[in-house]
């Protein structure tokens, strides 16, 4: 008998804890303080998580409630989160809405400036790249990488704030034959996102056209390696008839005429 008191308790306070941890997502989702203090009070966990992985912190940030989001960091939030969905890093998701003030509290407990200084160098906000430099150190490559984006991009603030990190200048563009650069004008398509892309050259430069989007003009890094640092997109064909192309964490073949 006494074991299933025992059992009965553990139940109830696992049902307890489920509606603490509900309660605490919706109010970070709201912004309402004094409700997230009350659920953790009443045992919700911090790294509880949506169905789609998303945890008080990123339901807090993305929503732009900069209290909320000060609070449950200095709770020991992790910032470290990527929802299930969209396969969007919290702080990604944050400068996409634009909520600046929460950026740099997430900025301030960051454990990979790589991917800080990555994703927070495309807004071309001189005050956020600050923020990120103001830590630890990012890597050389990471530092490159982020200076020609910026010097592509003509964002002098943000250029002149990694090239006093360090970064190194960007080395010039690979002379690619013509006769190579000619066979890969063309139309591909992939199996695997409906995306057509049109390459083309103009004045000895390879363009890249995603169906619907604007140009690209690509930087050759090889005969075969091109990259448009501004996107981080880079194409590596693979012959005259198709190419791999990178952008976002994801990874597509393309094939030149393939039937859609």
């Amino acid at each position: 008998m006494r074991s299933i008191a025992l059992l009965l308790l553990a139940s109830a306070f696992a049902l307890y804890a489920a509606d603490a941890n509900d309660d605490l997502l919706a109010a970070c989702r709201a912004g309402d303080l004094a409700a997230v203090k009350s659920s953790i009070e009443k045992g919700a966990a911090v790294e509880t998580k949506t169905p789609y992985g998303q945890t008080p912190l990123y339901l807090a940030a993305m929503n732009g409630h900069e209290e909320v989001v000060r609070f449950l960091l200095e709770k020991g939030a992790t910032t470290d989160v990527r929802d299930t969905f969209y396969k969007a890093p919290m702080l990604g998701f944050v400068l996409q809405r634009k909520h600046w003030g929460v950026a740099k509290l997430l900025i301030a407990k960051s454990t990979n400036q790589d991917q800080a200084l990555d994703e927070v160098s495309g807004t071309g906000r001189a005050e956020l790249v600050q923020a990120v430099l103001a830590g630890a150190k990012p890597s050389q490559a990471a530092l490159d990488k982020a200076y020609e984006a910026a010097l592509s991009r003509k964002q002098v603030e943000v250029a002149d704030l990694l090239k006093n990190a360090g970064a190194h200048e960007p080395p010039p563009p690979f002379a690619v034959d013509a006769a190579v650069l000619a066979s890969y004008v063309g139309t591909y398509r992939s199996e695997q996102i409906p995306i057509e892309v049109q390459a083309s050259v103009k004045e000895g430069k390879l363009y890249i056209l995603p169906v619907g989007q604007n140009e690209l003009a690509m930087k050759a890094l090889s005969a075969t390696r091109f990259v448009f640092a501004p996107a981080q997109l880079e194409v590596e064909f693979d012959g005259a008839d198709g190419f791999t192309l990178k952008t976002g964490g994801g990874t597509f073949k393309y094939k030149k005429g393939a039937a859609k």
